[in-house]
């Protein structure tokens, strides 16, 4: 028997032979999770173009991704379900953590685009209050710059502004004593004394103004040339601040501006958490009916799984029994060798000292006891 869609749902052929009864469940548990791998690869799909900001139609190549990833984790699932119902409890606690993580990073994103209207108001008065804040953080470092700089310039200006008015008013009054009666101090005119005092005055505020006048025109130059220098600085600061204020629209930028709505309105908060444990409960629905089935069947699947997995035990035993009687044949086998070799070497070697003990005429050493002598000549009694 072929899996088919009983291979989602964990299913194995070779199984289903032995429990045929089992196939009509599995097949449509199969059917379910493929289902949702398709609708969670969906979910991924507009999850991923909510985070890199791009359009769902450059991201799509993420759905069959996820999908098969989804299938492969909910058949390992799955098929790892066996008799002992402590085993499937403990079993279920990493899924319902791997449930949970996906609900939040697809529940998020989503939850993002159907408020997107409320989040896209959020982010236009947000972003016009950032713009605000930072042009008057930019305008005041570099109005106080350039406030300094026209300070320095006015005090320039008015020093030459002052000299001039002593060259002038001096040369006045000297013109006054010279010939003008109106406006003769001393209405005694001609060039007398208080002309002369009033042209010596005259041409010292000329000389101190001409002295000065390039320093006091070179500072003004300066300080000029730092205002043009810090308000170009100040504009494109400005413009880039904006610029990156406006570009400020990711994931998080959406995530605040969604949290800041729900804080505005409970409802949406209560709309997002409830779309969050629809997301949770559909995901473990395979589960849930996985446990219902073995709890209320008795797992006749599992059983029989089980049964062939002893079964491949009972052949595993026996080839490693087998495995550790040649084992220790092999074992025996070489401490007889060794045996052996052992014996034949010692005798070799015994065998070399014989010529050695020959040589030195071992063989050869005296008896302690007496020769006997030769036989004794035939005699007649009488002698």
């Amino acid at each position: 028997m072929r899996a088919g869609w009983a291979w989602f749902a964990g299913g194995d052929g070779y199984v289903l032979r032995n429990v045929p009864s089992e196939a009509s469940f599995l097949n449509g548990l199969g059917m379910w999770v493929a289902g949702m791998a398709i609708v969670s690869g969906f979910g991924m799909t507009v999850a991923a173009s909510q985070w890199w900001s791009t359009s769902i139609t450059s991201v799509l190549w993420v759905l069959p991704l996820w999908a098969v990833l989804y299938c492969l984790i909910e058949r390992l699932v799955l098929k790892s379900f066996g008799t002992s119902w402590a085993w499937n409890l403990v079993l279920t606690i990493p899924r319902l953590v791997l449930s949970l993580a996906i609900a939040l990073v697809i529940g998020l994103p989503v939850a993002q685009v159907i408020y997107s209207g409320s989040i896209n108001d959020e982010l236009s008065k947000t972003t016009t209050t950032r713009i605000h804040q930072a042009t008057n953080e930019i305008t005041r470092t570099y109005g106080a710059k350039i406030a300094a700089a026209q300070k320095e310039i006015t005090v320039a200006q008015a020093e030459e502004a002052s000299l001039q008015r002593q060259v002038t008013n001096s040369r006045f009054l000297a013109d006054c004593e010279a010939g003008l009666q109106t406006c003769s101090q001393t209405h005694k005119l001609g060039r007398g004394p208080y002309f002369r005092r009033d042209a010596r005055r005259a041409a010292a505020a000329a000389a101190e103004l001409k002295r000065a006048r390039p320093q006091i025109e070179s500072t003004i130059a300066a300080n000029r040339r730092k205002i043009e220098v810090w308000r170009a600085a100040e504009s494109s600061q400005i413009a880039n601040r904006i610029a990156t204020i406006k570009a400020d629209r990711d994931f998080l930028a959406r995530q605040a501006a969604l949290e800041r709505v729900e804080k505005a309105s409970p409802a949406v908060r209560k709309y997002v958490e409830f779309f969050l444990a629809f997301l949770i409960a559909i995901d473990l629905v395979a589960l849930m009916l996985k446990l219902t089935h073995l709890f209320s069947t008795g797992g006749a699947y599992e059983r029989s799984a089980a049964a062939l997995r002893a079964n491949d035990l009972v052949e595993v035993h026996r080839l490693q029994e087998r495995a550790n009687v040649l084992t220790r044949r092999i074992t025996l086998q070489s401490q007889a060798l060794q045996d052996a070799d052992e014996l034949r070497i010692r005798g070799e070697i015994s065998r070399e000292h014989e010529p050695e003990r020959d040589e030195l005429g071992l063989n050869e050493l005296p008896s302690r006891r007496p020769p006997l002598g030769g036989p004794a000549p035939a005699t007649p009694l009488g002698d």
